[in-house]
């Protein structure tokens, strides 16, 4: 079966480590949601860091530095706001409305990396990825109109807008951070940025937080990081464009979350508009991207710093071409640390 996902195009993996980082996602929105109404959202995202900077400097000292040795530490900032931008908006909204709500606001996001990746990365804006994007969104608007007489929570909706656009530049960021920066150290700096933005902040208007708080929040740090490193997999192989209408997938993830947790079952026209996203989805160009098994056996490389993985990862990078931007120009793939 490994053999077989192996052969598949860039593109087409892109969108299954897409799908399956939606799916881990939806229990960030779940842990964020649990945490008391008494903790500030600032405190959250603190306390997140802080249990994550933790287990990532546990790792660091069992694999060396090597790992988090970056060539671009202002990207790595920036990408660290925008990142932790996002959670604190999305953990805003998450308090007014229902996750599946948020995510439907938040699916805006796959418009905004399609037109974003197309003017700052250059990638080819093709009719089916447009189509594709803007399907979509009328399946979100349908999902949305039930509660349009009560758009009211105009915090919240405006906190999940926010939240797509930070995330669609980190998107952006990810995918140019991929071409020299390794897996582990794209997760390892926006931590420790969060804890050095965050934790005074948070230090302001601190309250004291129960155990199951601080589970919660860990809770959140951990679904993350597995998230986006599925997210960082997707963008490696695949256009931007084409992973993050994708994302739609969030949608029958978090009515089942929120059914199951939260008892609430959404009115039956926000499955019509589900269906409709699913067929957005379906409708994407799969055959581009990057070459099957080099960058995902480079991937692996990185993460736990296996020699001899990276030598086979350039080994295939070096006979493959690279359809990252749309066309064939055969070169290297490097991914020094």
């Amino acid at each position: 079966m490994t053999a077989t996902l192996l052969r598949l195009s860039g593109n087409f993996r892109g969108v299954l480590w897409m799908t399956a980082a939606m799916a881990s996602g939806v229990f960030v929105d779940v842990c964020a949601k649990l945490v008391s109404h008494d903790v500030p959202t600032a405190q959250i995202l603190a306390m997140r860091a802080i249990t994550t900077v933790t287990v990532f400097v546990i790792i660091v000292m069992f694999i060396g530095t090597r790992e988090i040795r970056t060539r671009r530490p202002f990207a790595h900032f920036a990408r660290g706001v925008l990142w932790y931008g996002s959670l604190f908006f999305v953990f805003f909204a998450l308090r007014q409305m229902s996750i599946a709500e948020v995510n439907a606001y938040l699916f805006i996001e796959a418009l905004l990396t399609v037109m974003m990746a197309v003017v700052i990365l250059g990638e080819k804006l093709t009719a089916r990825k447009l189509i594709a994007t803007l399907l979509g969104l009328v399946g979100v608007w349908v999902m949305c109109a039930p509660r349009m007489n009560g758009f009211g929570v105009p915090l919240g909706v405006g906190a999940a807008l926010i939240g797509a656009f930070c995330f669609s530049a980190q998107t952006l960021f990810a995918k140019v951070l991929t071409r020299t920066e390794t897996n582990f150290s794209m997760l390892f700096w926006p931590q420790i940025i969060a804890v050095m933005f965050w934790v005074p902040i948070a230090i302001i208007t601190w309250h004291p937080a129960s155990l199951a708080d601080w589970l919660y929040s860990s809770g959140a740090g951990f679904f993350a990081m597995l998230t986006n490193y599925m997210v960082l997999r997707a963008v490696r192989v695949a256009d931007a464009s084409v992973v993050s209408p994708a994302a739609y997938t969030a949608l029958p993830f978090s009515v089942a979350m929120d059914l199951i947790f939260f008892d609430m079952l959404p009115v039956p026209i926000i499955f019509v508009g589900a269906g409709i996203v699913v067929l957005a989805v379906m409708l994407l160009d799969y055959k581009g991207g990057v070459k099957p098994a080099d960058q995902d056996a480079e991937a692996d490389a990185d993460l736990f710093g296996a020699k001899e993985g990276r030598a086979e990862a350039s080994e295939a990078a070096n006979s493959a071409e690279d359809f990252e931007d749309g066309g064939p120009s055969p070169k290297p793939v490097t991914n020094e640390a």
